[in-house]
């Protein structure tokens, strides 16, 4: 008697355990879309990809959590699918899934009403779900508000809670700019609210800037040290990035930089020097400087694991970056680049690849394909991953040529 009923309480606490946390359904997206219609509730989905850290850490943290569990099964029915296989591939096209995790909510048409990105905690994965649940904070429903003119302080608040949520960088630097035209810098000066300020992009020598910078010792002490610098951080690099793009020497870069050391906000300014001259020398269109800077630099890793991904991401800024249209000479050094690569065993992939896009700028269909599937087959049995959205782009623009 006592065996069967350690066994009963046994089977009743193995039970709870494992009906713990979100229940997921193994079926397809349309079955999954079915069941959500059939019990009158959204659909939850998270966009995934194997190779995605907070993607592992939301699967293995967040959604066993008996909290999340209990409040996502009585709302919603829910789905976890992988962008870069099987259905996973065209659902990352239709629902436009750029950055992972991706966390969407869809009605029961598969119309997506709500979204999230990226790892969050449980209490604010619930937080941003009853958003899904309620019309009226649904970030749609937001967003029109606000282009309609509405500045009320409390809205202006749940609006830029959610678009922080999405990783929205576009519309939390403006939101938060509107906040504070509307309502004062001062009023956000406390620990709570400093994320109003700090995701305004405070502007580079302006009223703000000057403010924050006069009153650092009394700012510091309402509000993280970290923050409060990341403002005057992101300011400057902002400021001199625009500023290499448009002086007219080298010197006068130089100069801008010296004076942005005064105000003594930006530890470590030597690496962001570096990155400047080579902004100056490609706005000057003196892409042999830049390629020869470059080169210097890469060869200080040569020999390590990393100088691969190094050369690799030089020839890359050529395929990527517009300044290079028609600099013929740029687009040669670079397929000298991807051709030596190509002929290490260390970097045949990426050399390869590199050549694909590079080849592909040029035009040239034959050798653009050539080095595609070079780089396919070699990646595919080093056991890369050949599913990536950068693959599957490059291979689309080939077949258009």
């Amino acid at each position: 008697m006592k065996k069967i009923l350690v066994l009963v309480i046994v089977m009743f606490v193995c039970g709870n355990l494992f009906s713990q946390g979100i229940e997921f359904e193994h079926g397809t997206f349309h079955e999954a879309l079915a069941k959500a219609e059939k019990e009158n509730k959204l659909l939850f989905m998270d966009c995934y990809t194997s190779w995605c850290g907070p993607c592992k850490w939301l699967s293995k943290e967040i959604f066993p959590k008996k909290e999340v569990g209990d409040f996502f099964n009585k709302y919603f029915v829910s789905f976890k699918v992988d962008m870069e296989k099987g259905e996973g591939i065209e659902l990352c096209k239709k629902y436009q899934v750029k950055s992972f995790p991706t966390l969407l909510f869809l009605d029961s048409e598969g119309t997506e009403v709500h979204k999230m990105v990226g790892g969050k905690p449980a209490d604010e994965l619930i937080a941003g779900a009853k958003c899904a649940l309620d019309p009226n904070l649904r970030i749609g429903v937001l967003k029109e508000k606000f282009q309609n003119g509405n500045r009320e302080y409390n809205f202006l608040l749940t609006y830029l809670t959610s678009v922080r949520r999405q990783y929205d960088k576009v519309n939390t630097p403006l939101v938060s700019k509107t906040l504070i035209e509307n309502y004062s810098l001062e009023k956000f000066l406390t620990k709570d609210l400093f994320y109003v300020v700090s995701g305004s992009n405070i502007i580079y020598g302006s009223a703000e800037y000057q403010y924050l910078l006069k009153n650092k010792k009394i700012i510091l002490s309402k509000v993280d040290e970290k923050e409060y610098e990341g403002i005057f951080r992101k300011a400057i690099k902002t400021h001199l990035s625009q500023y290499a793009q448009k002086c007219a020497s080298l010197s006068d870069l130089n100069k801008e930089i010296e004076a942005c050391k005064k105000d003594n906000m930006y530890s470590h300014i030597e690496m962001l020097e570096k990155d400047l001259s080579y902004s100056y020398y490609l706005a000057q269109e003196q892409f042999k400087k830049w390629f020869d800077l470059k080169l210097q630099e890469a060869e200080k890793s040569k020999g390590s694991q990393n100088y691969v991904y190094v050369m690799h991401d030089i020839g890359n800024e050529v395929v990527r970056n517009p300044q290079f249209k028609g600099s013929e000479e740029s687009i040669n050094r670079a397929l000298k680049i991807g051709h030596a690569l190509a002929d290490t065993d260390d970097g045949i992939i990426m050399g390869n690849f590199l050549l694909a896009k590079l080849y592909l700028k040029k035009d040239e269909k034959e050798k653009a394909l050539k080095h595609f599937n070079l780089f396919f087959d070699t990646n595919a049995k080093a056991g890369g991953n050949n599913s990536h959205p950068s693959v599957s782009d490059v291979k689309n623009a080939i077949d258009k040529l």
